[in-house]
């Protein structure tokens, strides 16, 4: 915890969003990504449309893929 970064405050929203919609990941043998009719449904929610909503998409997408980089690379045995 001691490397840890906190999020600039104009990105708040979206970190609490990221949050919030990686509970909804596939559970199974690997880490799933977070599925877009969640996204999608979140968006909804916060009436985001067009531009915001694809912004937030990719923020949220680029998020979870970071994620799901770093838990693959930090299992115990992980191939580089």
């Amino acid at each position: 915890m001691a490397s840890r970064v906190d999020p600039s405050p104009h990105l708040l929203f979206e970190w609490q969003a990221f949050a919030e919609l990686r509970t909804d990941r596939p559970v199974g043998l690997d880490i799933g990504a977070i599925p877009w009719a969640a996204i999608n449904a979140f968006a909804l929610r916060y009436d985001f449309v067009a531009e915001e909503f694809e912004r937030f998409a990719r923020l949220i997408r680029a998020l979870d893929i970071a994620e799901r980089i770093y838990i693959r690379d930090h299992r115990p045995n992980a191939q580089p």
